[in-house]
């Protein structure tokens, strides 16, 4: 898996927002087809040095076009509708206390900028 520090203007703007939620250690990561991946240490894990995907916060293709084809404006309100909306997920689902073999996915689907 491609993994680079380098993140996407809504990426930064989403780990900015929410990165305070991860302990220590965790650091926001973007993978190759553009999913934020929060990675770091895991708690309780057999090996104290082992670094895993605690949650990964993507956008369905639909979503990507729209905030593209959006005017600035309305691409700045969709995105603060996106950033709250599944910033608020991760904040109800995420226990760094409950980190298995499978990060926590998050996915922006449509609805969210549809207001459904």
């Amino acid at each position: 898996m491609n993994i680079t520090e380098n993140l996407s203007v809504f990426n930064r703007r989403f780990a900015d927002e929410w990165l305070h939620l991860f302990p220590r250690g965790v650091i926001a990561e973007q993978s190759g087809d553009g999913a934020l991946l929060f990675r770091g240490p895991v708690p309780l894990s057999e090996d104290p040095h082992h670094i895993g995907t605690h949650v990964v916060v993507s956008l369905d293709d639909e979503v990507q076009e729209a905030l593209r084809s959006a005017a600035a404006a309305q691409r700045e309100e969709m995105t603060q509708n996106l950033i709250c909306n599944l910033g608020t997920q991760v904040e109800a689902m995420y226990s760094m206390d409950n980190i298995g073999t499978n990060a926590l996915n998050i996915r922006g689907d449509i609805r969210i900028i549809d207001g459904l």
